[in-house]
């Protein structure tokens, strides 16, 4: 559900683990309802903070978080974290070490965002009445509320940088070493295409619920891997109506016959 400047870079880093006897399992409350992996209402897709306790956020900052197929995102004011995630007796959590938009940020911000990490990485009982999303562990608890969709329309005009791919339910940033694919997208959505590899042009048509692409056409220069395997998960998906997106105004998370990309929109 990931902002740059000229090229983002993705992090990936794990946090080291801090001594003393391991966290206890965070459990919901018997007073709400546990969240499912299969909750209808994760399709509102995204939510943000309207109360933390337990914890001080940095000034003027929320939490916000997003569901697009298998992918969670998380974002507090500065870099925007995502992967795979899994909801197991109630307990939401990343499955796998997250990937992250790399920029620069205010120290305080850039702390928050491991405290973060680190939180979604050890779970948090969830409970849901069905709308609001209340989160939990140890002291500290995080009331959320369902939060708008972007305008898809704001999507023109700009550019869109590949920041990671989903694949077989696996969630990956791009490796360092694969040319950033993108691409530049007119008022007009006529668009330039980078693969990573080859490039092209397509046309990008947007609606209130969905992004379609024109079928791309490209160069047909032979791709090493592994930037062959990115350059055939951006042309399944920059090909025809998208399944499924969400988008909060800087990160678009595009998911189409099973493979998705997460897209910075600068």
């Amino acid at each position: 559900m990931a902002t740059t400047g000229a090229l983002l870079a993705v992090v990936t880093g794990l946090v080291g683990a801090c001594g003393g006897d391991d966290p206890a399992e965070p459990e919901p409350s018997s007073d709400a309802t546990p969240l499912s992996a299969d909750a209808p209402f994760l399709e509102l897709g995204s939510f943000v903070s309207t109360e933390v306790e337990g914890h001080e956020l940095v000034e003027d900052s929320t939490i916000q978080l997003g569901f697009a197929d298998d992918t969670m995102s998380v974002w507090a004011g500065c870099n925007t974290m995502f992967g795979a995630f899994t909801v197991e007796g109630g307990v939401l959590r990343w499955s796998h070490e997250p990937a992250s938009t790399m920029i620069g940020c205010e120290e305080d911000l850039a702390v928050q965002d491991e405290w973060l990490r680190d939180l979604f990485l050890a779970g948090l009982a969830a409970t849901t009445d069905g709308t609001a999303l209340d989160l939990a562990v140890d002291d500290v608890t995080i009331a959320m509320e369902p939060e708008p969709q972007a305008d898809l329309e704001t999507l023109l005009g700009r550019t869109w940088s590949v920041v990671g791919t989903i694949s077989d339910g696996t969630t990956s940033r791009v490796p360092p070493r694969v040319r950033t694919p993108r691409l530049v997208v007119g008022d007009d959505g006529l668009a330039r295409l980078d693969t990573g590899c080859n490039t092209g042009r397509t046309r990008v048509t947007v609606d209130s619920t969905s992004v379609t692409f024109a079928p791309p056409t490209t160069t047909r220069a032979a791709c090493p891997e592994p930037t062959n395997s990115v350059e055939q998960v951006v042309l399944s998906v920059v090909d025809g109506r998208s399944d499924y997106l969400r988008y909060d105004g800087s990160v678009l998370v595009l998911v189409k016959d099973g493979a998705g990309l997460v897209f910075q929109i600068t």
